[in-house]
């Protein structure tokens, strides 16, 4: 009546033999162990048919997990404005996302307004619908994104271009130390004007706000202006305005002709379409002028024939390394993402079409003001 020894032992080669022909050998060897770990005769059938459903229940949800399709990251990068094409600041931005949305098969929404009163509003639009990633793009958006996290502590934000007031777990700063470009393009506009301007030599600058992502621009690139003339005992002068906004390209370029008319020989446009449309005057009145956020030699063609070079921030690679970092499950919450001239995080554009006119001694000057700025020996001033 009861399983003789051999009974026991035939039973359960047949199950692993059963189980061989279903599954993968690796199970029966789990059952192989149950076998030798239990005890003698009856006991060992018994206990066979609950193992058995366990390994079945495991195989089967692991089947299910291999098998499960991937869910695809979704991805919303909201700015204020009226475009992401403006050929400078957010354009790159935008340009980053799009290679990281090509890489790794990712949903990526673009959400712009030039509404100032519906930040918060507008984040929480996307943290309804469980968005995994939102990147709020610019200063303005630092109250919104302190307030939103803890509020979606599921969704992950960036903040391009500032530093959290309030640090959040499940939130990053990109930060760059863009004075350390403006800085030596200041030295090279001061250079530039002393030797092809009339006999009051000066540079121009047209700032949308005066705020601080604006004037750690500007004042280093003064700075550099006034380290020419100590270097060399010359005096360039420097002018210059805010316009109260980053999206008026024809003030933009109003603020250059007056200080075109005030002796400016090269003009530093920095904001947006306002600093655009400052550039454009600078060509149309035979100016030479400096870019902003991107090499705008290539991003803004119009005035390429007039651009000496562009105070480059690398908003591209910063969004696609942070963007990178959520899909690999490494994002840095809490942290800062600082982009400098060391790890090539801001840089100077390439001098294009004035390469051949600007003369080796004053590139290897610039080179080496570089190089101090990396080592710590020159200060930019901010």
């Amino acid at each position: 009546m009861f399983a003789t020894r051999n009974d026991s032992k035939q039973l359960k080669v047949g199950f692993i033999e059963k189980i061989e022909s279903l599954y993968d050998s690796n199970f029966a060897g789990l059952l192989n162990i149950v076998f030798q770990t239990k005890g003698a005769g009856m006991k060992k059938t018994i206990l066979i048919l609950p193992v058995l459903s366990l390994v079945l229940l495991f195989h089967a949800s692991c089947i299910r997990e291999i098998n499960a399709p991937q869910r695809t990251i979704r991805v919303a990068m909201l700015a204020s404005g009226t475009t992401f094409d403006d050929m400078a600041f957010l354009q790159n931005c935008k340009t980053g996302l799009e290679r990281a949305k090509t890489d790794f098969g990712l949903e990526c929404v673009y959400d712009i307004d030039t509404s100032t009163a519906r930040y918060r509003e507008r984040l929480e639009r996307f943290g309804d619908r469980n968005f995994d990633l939102i990147l709020a793009v610019g200063y303005m958006w630092n109250d919104a994104v302190v307030q939103a996290a803890p509020q979606y502590p599921g969704t992950r934000f960036v903040l391009v271009d500032a530093g959290l007031s309030e640090p959040q777990a499940n939130a990053v700063s990109i930060l760059f130390d863009v004075d350390e470009a403006a800085y030596p393009l200041g030295f090279l506009s001061a250079w530039w004007a002393f030797h092809h301007g009339d006999g009051n030599p000066a540079v121009g600058f047209v700032g949308a706000l005066e705020i601080p992502q604006i004037r750690q621009f500007i004042e280093p690139y003064l700075n550099g202006v006034d380290r020419h003339n100590r270097k060399y005992g010359k005096h360039v002068a420097h002018y210059g305005d805010y316009a109260g906004t980053f999206v008026d390209f024809d003030l933009g370029g109003q603020i250059a002709d007056s200080l075109i008319s005030l002796g400016a020989d090269v003009i530093f446009g920095v904001g947006g379409l306002t600093g655009n449309g400052a550039l454009l005057k600078a060509g149309e009145r035979g100016k030479q002028g400096i870019g902003v956020d991107v090499d705008q030699t290539i991003s803004f063609p119009e005035v390429s024939d007039i651009l000496l070079s562009s105070a480059m921030k690398g908003l591209d690679h910063a969004v696609y390394a942070v963007v990178k970092s959520h899909t690999e499950n490494n994002f840095d919450g809490g942290g800062v993402y600082t982009g400098n001239l060391a790890n090539r995080g801001v840089d100077l554009a390439p001098y294009h079409a004035y390469q051949s006119q600007i003369p080796d001694s004053i590139q290897t000057e610039i080179e080496t003001i570089r190089a101090g700025i990396m080592d710590g020996s020159i200060s930019t001033g901010w």
